[in-house]
């Protein structure tokens, strides 16, 4: 069986494509339906192009809220302390 994308509009998983967990739900979807984004010098950046080095960590647009409340991207980037999210919440209000 076949599961179901966590976006905005609900299509199913193409196994054709890699596929990626949302650090936030934990819903499976593959990439075109997430936002990568990267940790650069203690900040939380979008990676937009997908090209961007070091770990990332990819989540649904309407996930991000949860994401920074629960301090997963402080877990998903192995930081012992917190994160400027600041870069993400403007990408987010676009």
């Amino acid at each position: 069986m076949r599961s179901k994308q966590g976006s905005d509009t609900i299509k199913p998983l193409d196994s054709s494509l890699p596929v990626r967990s949302c650090i936030s739900c934990r819903e499976r979807a593959n990439p075109v339906a997430l936002v990568r984004v990267v940790l650069i010098d203690g900040k939380v950046i979008p990676d937009l192009k997908g090209g961007a080095a070091g770990r990332g960590a990819w989540l649904h647009k309407k996930c991000a809220e949860v994401a920074i409340a629960r301090s997963a991207f402080r877990f998903a980037f192995k930081q012992d302390a917190a994160v400027d999210v600041s870069e993400l919440l403007k990408f987010l209000q676009d």
